[in-house]
C-alpha cells in the first residue's frame, strides 16, 4: 500500500544530529576481537552516490464439470475434477539489509547472505530537506510490509513523520512524502512494524532520559495519507527501561524472528522487552541508538541475526544473548554538520512471523 501526499509548500527539517535530546552518558560497546571471533571481515568504505501458467485440456463440451468413468480394469470409478488452480507464488525474500537516515542522509547496507557482513554501504541524499531552526533530534525509522520506509524527525518537541515509497539502493537523490506532525505534541523515539503489519510509536513522555510519561502507541488511521490518529497499547512509565530509543525484534527459543517480546536500546543498554507489559531484563551495553533484528531465512545457514548502531555510525553484528560484538563491519559517513552521524535508529525488513501483540 503505497501513497504519495504532495506537500511542496511544508518547509522541513530533517537533522538529527544534535544530542540535547538524547541521554548521550551510556554508550559502552560490548566488545570482542576479531581472533576471538574468527573473522577476518574489513570495515566496509562507505559508497556516494550517483553510483504463473495454467494447464490442463478439454475434450468435451464442458471438461470443467466431475464425471466418473469405470477404470481400465473395473476396479473403481476414477474422478475427473477438471483443471486445478495453481498454488499462489510466495514473493522472493529480500536480500538482508539495514537502513538509517540523518540528517539529509539516508544509508542503505547491504548484507552478505552467506555470513552477515556487510558487502557494501550506500548514501543517498534527501533534497526536500531545508533547515529552520529549532533543535531538532530523534532519528526514528521503520520498514513497512512492502518495502517502504516510514520514518519520524523530532522537531521543536514534537515529531514531523515522512514516507520514502522506493528506497534508492544505488546511492542518488531521494525526496520524502511528508505525512504531517503527530497530534498532540508527542515527541517520538521509535517506529517499530509488527509481524501483521502495524505500526507502532515510542511516545518519550516527558522527556527523553527517564521513562515518565512514557507510551507505546500504535497507529489506527491511514497514515501514509496523513490520517495520524493512535491509540495506546502500553503505559510503560513502570517499564523495566528508562527510555527506549530504539525497538527491535526478537529471537526466539528456537532462533526464530518474534516482534514481542522484542529488544530495546537506551543509550547503549540493551533490554529483552515485553512491550505490552513494560516488563523484561537488561541484558548489557552494545551500540547506542540503533538496533535490528533479521531473520534466519534471509540468510543461508537459518541464523537470525541481531545489529547495532554506534553514535559513530558503526555497524557491529551483536550475538543475541552475550551481546558480544563483532568488528566494526562498516561505517557511516560524517555530517557535514559535524554532529553524531549515528544519533538513529535501524531499520529493516521482518521476515514472517506471529505476533505477540494485541489484536484490534
Amino acid at each position: 500500500m503505497q501513497r504519495e501526499l504532495t506537500g511542496a509548500w511544508m518547509v522541513l527539517a530533517l537533522a538529527c544530529g544534535s544530542p540535547d535530546g538524547r541521554d548521550t552518558s551510556a554508550t559502552g560497546l560490548a566488545t570482542m576481537s576479531a581472533e576471538t571471533l574468527g573473522s577476518t571481515t574489513e570495515p566496509v568504505t562507505p559508497t556516494t552516490g550517483t553510483t504463473t501458467s495454467t494447464t490442463g485440456s478439454s475434450t468435451g463440451d464442458d471438461a470443467s464439470s466431475t464425471s466418473t468413468s469405470s477404470g481400465p480394469t473395473g476396479d473403481g470409478p476414477i474422478f475427473d475434477l477438471g483443471a486445478l488452480p495453481d498454488m499462489p507464488v510466495a514473493p522472493p525474500l529480500p536480500l538482508p539489509q539495514l537502513w538509517y537516515s540523518v540528517e539529509d542522509l539516508l544509508v542503505y547496507i547491504e548484507l552478505d547472505p552467506a555470513d552477515g557482513a556487510v558487502a557494501q554501504l550506500v548514501t543517498s541524499t534527501i533534497v526536500n530537506d531545508p533547515t529552520i531552526a529549532g533543535v531538532v533530534n530523534s532519528c526514528s525509522l521503520t520498514m513497512l510490509e512492502d518495502g517502504s520506509l516510514l520514518g519520524g524527525r523530532g522537531v521543536d518537541g514534537q515529531t514531523r513523520l515522512f514516507h520514502i515509497p522506493q528506497p534508492p539502493t544505488a546511492g542518488e537523490d531521494v525526496e520524502l512524502v511528508m505525512l504531517g506532525d503527530m497530534p498532540d505534541g508527542i515527541y517520538i523515539e521509535a517506529l517499530y512494524t509488527d509481524c501483521d503489519g502495524r505500526v507502532y510509536l515510542m511516545d518519550t513522555g516527558l522527556d527523553s532520559v527517564s521513562n515518565t510519561g512514557n507510551r507505546l502507541l500504535r497507529f489506527t488511521g491511514d497514515y501514509l495519507a496523513g490520517d495520524l490518529a493512535y491509540e495506546v497499547i502500553t503505559d510503560l512509565q513502570v517499564a523495566v527501561s528508562a527510555d527506549i530509543d530504539d525497538m527491535a525484534p526478537g529471537i526466539d527459543a528456537g532462533g526464530k524472528v518474534i516482534d514481542n517480546p522484542g529488544f530495546g536500546i537506551d543509550s547503549g543498554a540493551i533490554y529483552s522487552l515485553d512491550y505490552t507489559t513494560g516488563t523484561g531484563s537488561m541484558l548489557g551495553t552494545g551500540g547506542t541508538y540503533g538496533i535490528h533484528t533479521l531473520g534466519g531465512p534471509l540468510f543461508d545457514d537459518a541464523v537470525s541475526r541481531l545489529y547495532v548502531l554506534s553514535v559513530d555510525a558503526e555497524v557491529y553484528e551483536a550475538d543475541p544473548l552475550t551481546l558480544m560484538l563483532s568488528p566494526v563491519l562498516a561505517t557511516g559517513p560524517t555530517l557535514a554538520s559535524g554532529n553524531p552521524p549515528g544519533d538513529t535508529g535501524f531499520a529493516g525488513p521482518l521476515t514472517d512471523c506471529q505476533t505477540g501483540f494485541p489484536q484490534g
